[in-house]
Formats: structure tokens, sequence, C-alpha cells
């Protein structure tokens, strides 16, 4: 708490007048877009251990059952581009409370009905406002915190909310699950309505913004939301029918036509929604391609959630208190994370956390079946809690930190779309190679981490790249 204080009064000193003046309490401020930011991140994982509970309950088949999850993605990554360029054009209070609002409702409906297609409906609504939410909240923290060395201490405090969100949103929901997977819904409802009524409080009103004539690119918009919701739905698809399978297959095609079609329409409109000028930056680039790392630690969590059920028989809540101490750990060091970044470096912290993760997962491709699991689970959780704690703050203030004002929304949405897209298709892959390799031992189950160990080790190879770019910039 003395962190985030000292943070929030660096960055309230460095704020122009018409700015500082309308922030009462920047604590409470961070406190706000931190929270909404944790919901956004629960709900990723929170459903997990609650789905064989929600199955029996409402008779779902199990290709059915798959969607109470892969409908929240869909919306959450088919809506990133275009609520963050939305943050960046119009009034961001009333974006976060407006879809805010959304979420709560949708939330509430979902853990009340008694029928599948419309939990699945909810969720899809709840993945759509994140969508919007979730690039609205750093656009406004970004704002806020101008100072590099408070945004950087602010974005620490930020990201360990968010990591812990990702991280013990198992736990959490293995815990609620145990009493009633109704409550994996009411519970974010509830606390979704009390941060509506903090943001109405410490947001600061909403400045009439200069349009300089521009016009909303809805051509742009339909094309890119429409060509994110295709691939999303193609590759969660796939993880249970398959890739070849026609519909996933058309769903691709579709894709790959809207998205086509969409860089046609940013070459050529005055004003894009998402300037492909804004690709050149090879900082930006770099870090929405290392972004598959949170893919592949979603994948490693959804193979370890299977093999601690199926194979060690353990219950859900015991599956979900396997991550607990990774969790712990990147919400008590992520702010360090991000700290260090200011003292070392983007690249040269991601490439520190990116690497303990991959050293992690290769402990258990080459010990599964062979060590006691609990040993391999100390060391992983140890490693890959200190390990995200810093490559995720990192990478995401290399990501953000050269957008220019106007561009923040849009920078936090391209990342936070670049985790979610790429998070869908690892799934996918993952989920085919343990059908592929099944055998009835653990085939399936090592084909699955050694793809998750593969992507990881790619991306730690990209993130050294950029640390060696970093160190010749600063010794030039």
């Amino acid at each position: 708490m003395t962190e985030t204080s000292s943070a929030a009064r660096a960055a309230t000193r460095d704020l122009p007048s018409h700015v500082g003046s309308r922030i009462r309490n920047a604590g409470l401020l961070l406190a706000v877009v931190c929270a909404v930011q944790f919901l956004d991140a629960m709900d990723i994982a929170s459903m997990g251990p609650a789905l064989p509970l929600v199955q029996q309950e409402l008779g779902m088949s199990p290709d059915t059952l798959q969607w109470v999850v892969s409908a929240y993605a869909l919306g959450f990554g088919g809506f990133l581009l275009l609520g963050g360029r939305l943050a960046d054009l119009f009034g961001r209070k009333k974006l976060l409370i407006g879809w805010l609002a959304v979420f709560v409702v949708a939330s509430f409906v979902g853990g009340l009905t008694d029928g599948s297609l419309v939990l699945v409906v909810a969720r899809l609504l709840k993945g759509i406002s994140a969508g919007f939410t979730a690039p609205v909240a750093m656009a406004i923290l970004l704002d806020a915190f101008r100072d590099p060395d408070a945004r950087n201490k602010a974005l620490g405090t930020f990201l360990a909310i968010v990591s812990a969100g990702y991280s013990l949103g198992l736990v959490l929901g293995g815990v609620l699950a145990e009493i009633s997977w109704r409550l994996v819904l009411f519970l974010p409802s509830v606390v979704g309505l009390l941060v509506i009524v903090a943001a109405m409080v410490a947001v600061p009103a909403d400045l009439p913004r200069e349009s300089n004539g521009q016009r909303i690119d809805i051509l742009g918009a339909i094309t890119v939301t429409g060509g994110a919701v295709g691939l999303v739905y193609a590759v969660s698809r796939a993880s249970v029918v398959g890739w070849g399978d026609g519909l996933t297959l058309g769903s691709l095609a579709v894709a790959a036509v809207l998205l086509a079609l969409f860089l046609v329409v940013e070459r050529t409109h005055p004003t894009p929604l998402v300037p492909l000028t804004i690709f050149r930056r090879p900082q930006l680039s770099r870090a929405n391609f290392c972004m598959l790392m949170f893919g592949a630690y979603v994948g490693f969590q959804f193979v370890l959630t299977l093999y601690y059920q199926d194979v060690l028989g353990w219950s859900p809540l015991q599956a979900g208190l396997a991550f607990l101490l990774g969790g712990v750990l990147t919400a008590a060091t992520a702010r360090f994370g991000a700290a260090a970044v200011t003292r070392y470096g983007a690249w040269p912290v991601a490439f520190t956390g990116l690497a303990m993760l991959a050293v992690g997962y290769l402990a258990w491709v080459l010990l599964i079946g062979k060590v006691d699991p609990i040993v391999i689970l100390l060391v992983q959780q140890l490693l890959g809690g200190f390990g995200f704690a810093a490559a995720y703050p990192a990478l995401n203030i290399a990501a953000v930190g050269s957008a220019r004002e106007d561009e923040q929304g849009l920078a936090s949405g391209l990342f936070n779309a670049a985790s979610q897209v790429g998070t869908g298709i690892v799934i996918a892959v993952i989920a085919t190679m343990l059908g592929v390799f099944a055998d009835g031992g653990l085939g399936g189950y090592r084909a699955g981490l050694w793809t998750v160990t593969a992507i990881t080790i790619l991306i730690t190879a990209v993130a050294a790249a950029g640390m060696v770019r970093y160190r010749r910039r600063v010794t030039a």
C-alpha cells in the first residue's frame, strides 16, 4: 500500500494541472483499474474447476460445455481492438462504467440460469465487456501516471493484481465450486457493482476530446472484429472437433478474408481504427509476439489440471490449489519486476523471466512420471511464480511504453488481443497434441508439455534478441 501511495503521489505531481485537479484520490483510482483487470483475468480461469458441476447440473454435452470457457475468450479476443480504439476516441469513464454494468448483469443472469444457452450467452457478453474494460482501464492508468518512475511503480501494482487474477482464478474457482458453481458468477457480479461505485468517485470526469474531423472507421471495426471472432471461434472449435472439420476450416477462411480486407481498409482510410504504422515500432511488435507466453502459461495450467485430476485423482479444489504458490509469488513480486524495468530495461527483465518459465516447464517434461509430482510442482511453481512476475510486467511496459497519449488504449488493446488470440491458438494446438499422442499413459500429457516448452523457448530467444538490441542502444 505504501508503494501504491508513493506512486500515486508522484504521478499526481507530474500531471498537467487540468488533469491533476480532477484526480481526488490517485490511490483509489489505481485500486479501481486494478480491480477491473482482476475481474477480467479471474474470469478466464475461474470457470475451469466448476465445469464438471455445470455439466452435471445443466446436462450439457462435452461439445457444448467447452463453450462456457470459449465464449468468454471469443468475446474478449474479438472486441479488444475495437475497445482499445474507442478508449482513445471517446470518454473513458463512461465506457468503463457502462461496460462494467454489462459485466455485472451478464454475470448475475448467468448465475441464475438453468439453461445452457443462456449461460454461454452470458459468458460471451462478459467476454465482450472485458474486451472494452481491459484497454480502457489501462488507458486511464497511463493517462493518470505519466512520470516514468511513478508509472512503472503503478504498472507494477496493476500487473501484480492482473497476474494474481490469472494465477489465483483457478484456486478461487475451485473454492467456490466446492460450495456451488453459481458462486463463480455471483461473486464477480457483486464485486463489479462495488467497482462501479468506486469508479464513479475515483475516475476523473471525461474531458471533451478534439475530434479534428475524425470519423470512426466503421468498416475497419467490422472487419477486424469479425476476423478476430472468426479466428478465435475456429481455434476454439478445433480443440474439440479437430482442424479438419468443415466449419472450423470455413471459419478460418472467413477470418483470413476479413483480416485481409481489414488491412486494405486501414491502408486507405483517413482515420484508421488501427494505424498500421504502429507496427513499425519493433518494441511493440516484439512484445506482442512474446505474449504467446501467456498462451503457453494457460496451456500449461490446462495440461496439468487434467493430469492432476485424471491421472493423480485429485479433486478440482486440490488441482486449483496446486497453482496457489505460483500465484502468490507472482502477486507479491510483480511490482518488483516492473521496478526492475526502470533499472535494467524491459527486455533484460523479460528475458530473465521467460528463461525461468522455460526451465520450469522443461522440468515437467523431463521428470513427469519419474519423480514425485509434488517435488516437480514446487520447483516449477517457484520458477514460474518469479518468472511470470518478471516477464509479464516487462512485456506490458515494452508494448505500451512508447505509445502516444492518443494511442494508449490501442496499444493496450493490441497487447491484450495478442495474449487472448495467442491463448486460443496455443490451447487448440495443445488439445490436438493431447489427442494425437494419447496412449493411455503419459504420452499425451508429455506432448502437451513439450508444446508449451517449445513455444516458451522460442519467445525467450525473441526476447534475447530484444535484450541485445537494448544493450547496443544503451552502450552506443
